[in-house]
């Protein structure tokens, strides 16, 4: 009886720990997160875009959407002048202005400024940038000679440059006329926005070989600011007299500081 008691112990724990251990039921899910191969987070696996040629997963897959663009930062300081650069544009500068149609029939617009000066004595003995004022019995006669290059100026290299020749009688008095003017361009390149070009070596004189008087306007002299000369200028140019080929309008200003030669 005893040992029937005893038997039965251990078949009722087993029994008791069967039933304990049995699985309850499940519970409830979790939330899914975003993981790299669901890049929308719709819940579709876009394992399909994530695999490259390779079979190997992208993982540039898993970077985070770009940010904005920081702003920008401040401009830095401006670098100074190369050596030489202030002496040789201390004199001012000649702006040329064309319009018209090159020699392919397209039209066009062009502008330069040229604001080189020589500093040898060549330069200026040729009329680089000088004046003379001479008396008259009947007027006094004022001469310019004012020659600009493109860039520093380079005996072997650089052969582009501008220049007027003018002589006015009783400047700035009722009545200044214009005696001689000329205006010359020397190997000067116009280059198109479609990376073509032609060069312009021409010599225009007021008035003759099939150029229009040359117009002024706001011209001044001023002896006591350092001989200052200033102008805008503008003249028309028939089409067998320059080197487009075509009807050619020339302007632009003229702001310089001129030299007198001691006699």
């Amino acid at each position: 009886m005893k040992i029937n008691k005893l038997f039965g112990l251990p078949l009722l724990v087993l029994t008791l720990c069967l039933t304990s251990c049995s699985d309850g039921e499940d519970g409830a899910s979790g939330l899914s997160g975003i993981s790299c191969w669901d890049i929308n987070g719709d819940g579709i696996n876009d394992a399909d875009e994530d695999i490259n040629q390779d079979g190997q997963f992208n993982a540039l897959d898993c970077q985070g959407l770009n940010g904005q663009d920081g702003a920008d930062g401040m401009d830095g300081t401006d670098g100074t002048d190369g050596e030489g650069f202030d002496e040789l544009t201390q004199f001012g500068s000649i702006t040329v202005n064309l319009s018209g149609t090159r020699p392919d029939g397209e039209t066009f617009e062009d502008s330069a400024v040229f604001k080189f000066a020589g500093l040898d004595g060549g330069f200026f003995d040729d009329g680089g940038n000088t004046m003379l004022i001479e008396e008259g019995p009947d007027f006094t006669a004022y001469s310019f000679g004012i020659f600009r290059f493109l860039t520093a100026p380079d005996d072997s290299v650089n052969r582009s440059f501008t220049g007027f020749s003018l002589v006015f009688s009783n400047l700035g008095e009722a009545d200044e006329s214009l005696l001689l003017g000329s205006l010359s361009i020397n190997e000067y390149t116009v280059i198109g926005d479609d990376y073509k070009y032609f060069v312009m070596t021409d010599s225009f004189q007021s008035g003759a070989n099939g150029t229009s008087e040359f117009e002024f306007t706001d011209l001044s002299f001023d002896r006591e600011n350092n001989n200052n000369l200033s102008f805008s200028y503008s003249f028309e140019v028939l089409a067998a007299n320059n080197s487009t080929g075509n009807p050619l309008t020339v302007s632009g200003e003229v702001d310089v500081y001129l030299l007198e030669k001691i006699q």
